[in-house]
């Protein structure tokens, strides 16, 4: 026998375990009715039963309480509240980095019109464009993807041959609403759209149409209808890394980070009280005039870290962990800096940000079955279904939920019987 065929094996057997473990029917287990016992798990609004978690590891059920609450967040619109988190330290970066450009350009002695004269010589652009779009995600078998990819490329042979491209879009491109826009978007700047979307868009001449392009949601092409220069006003901040060479005054901008930072003084013993649990999330961890770090802000920074940046906070010893607090509390306190000083993330960007991590969480989605509406239900078969299933995107899917398992406990109560229910070990 094969070390293939022995694999397959293993996996289905793995599959059917999971499956009688996490799968147990209402019709044969009791407790599921209102009169029954209370659930020996319970994440959101969805409840197991004992029966429900038989033969679960303590990992299988800590799997099954991410999928759970991610299928909730989809069901009930809320991804953009599981990410905003993310969304926020993002955006923070973005404000540090504007921030550094903006006090290299004071160190360097530039002045406005110097700035302006740079820019005029090479301006960001917002381009207008139609597009058709035959969806078919990365994670698609490569027979769907190769259907895709055929009906663009037709659609690109009737554009090519004559024939009107918002006609063709309306008749082709999956996008909600595109036959009514002819394939028309709003217009976009860099970073309004995914990079492949954008640079194709970015080659063209107006009037220009794309070949074939690849992206994570399908198969494009592209036709650019006008490309506009955006004020300097509008992209100041934005584009001062590239109007100056940030290398000669990073030292100067560093110092004067530095010496901005030293109006913060951390708390060591409320950082070390509320790690401990011994501090409520309103403790304050570190302060500079006028401002505050307090312990909801720490918990929700980590919940933005990986497995392994959770792990390594927590085997800090005390003083590395204040040391991290105080790098923190410094980003923060800098970040507020940039505020007062009118440095900002345009709401185009912010909206481009939200939609980024929305676009991921909602490939996870699709990936491993949840939906938009789904009843209580309906995502527990869906959680218990994708937690016994084998296939490789489904693994990678569980994958990135259980990266921001943190940020899903954050919104969604788990409750678990006492003593847990368990079944079997790693």
């Amino acid at each position: 026998m094969s070390r293939s065929t022995d694999m397959s094996r293993v996996g289905n057997a793995r599959r059917r375990f999971l499956l009688a473990a996490a799968a147990a029917t209402c019709a044969l287990a009791p407790a599921c009715g209102n009169d029954g016992p209370p659930p020996a798990l319970r994440v959101g609004t969805v409840a197991y039963t004992a029966d429900e978690l038989v033969g679960l590891s303590e990992r299988h059920i800590e799997e099954l309480i991410d999928l759970t609450a991610f299928g909730l967040a989809v069901a009930t619109g809320e991804l953009e509240r599981v990410g905003a988190p993310f969304i926020e330290r993002e955006q923070q970066r973005l404000l540090l980095q504007r921030l550094a450009a903006e006090v290299s350009v004071r160190e360097a002695g530039l002045d406005e019109a110097a700035l302006r004269e740079r820019y005029e010589r090479d301006p960001e652009v917002e381009l207008v464009v139609r597009h058709l779009v035959v969806l078919s995600e990365r994670w698609r078998d490569e027979e769907h993807r190769a259907q895709a990819r055929a009906r663009a490329e037709a659609a690109l042979r009737r554009i090519q041959a004559g024939e009107d491209f918002a006609r063709v879009a309306g008749e082709v491109s999956e996008e909600p609403g595109a036959a009514e826009r002819g394939g028309l978007l709003r217009p976009g700047r860099e970073g309004t759209w995914v990079r492949e979307f954008w640079e194709a868009a970015l080659a063209l001449e107006p009037g220009g149409v794309s070949d074939v392009v690849e992206t994570e949601y399908g198969f494009h092409v592209l036709k650019l209808e006008e490309r506009r220069p955006i004020p300097f006003e509008e992209v100041r901040s934005k584009v001062l890394g590239r109007l100056i060479d940030l290398a000669d005054a990073a030292a100067r901008a560093d110092a004067w980070a530095s010496r901005e930072a030293e109006r913060v003084t951390v708390v060591p013993d409320a950082i070390i009280a509320w790690r401990a649990g011994q501090a409520p999330d309103t403790a304050v961890l570190a302060s500079w005039p006028g401002g505050a770090y307090r312990g909801a802000d720490l918990r929700r920074y980590i919940v933005t870290l990986d497995q392994d940046g959770r792990a390594r906070l927590d085997n800090a010893t005390d003083d590395a962990f204040i040391g991290v607090v105080r790098g923190i509390a410094r980003n923060a306190y800098l970040a507020m800096r940039a505020k007062e000083m009118g440095i900002s993330i345009s709401q185009d960007e912010a909206a481009a940000g939200a939609r980024r991590w929305t676009g991921r969480a909602e490939r996870w989605a699709s990936v491993l079955g949840f939906r938009p509406g789904a009843s209580a239900a309906e995502v527990k078969d869906a959680a218990r279904a994708a937690l016994a299933a084998m296939q490789q995107e489904i693994r990678i899917a569980r994958s990135e939920v259980a990266s921001i398992s943190e940020a899903l406990r954050a919104v969604y109560t788990v409750e678990r019987a006492d003593p847990p229910v368990l079944a079997g070990s790693n």
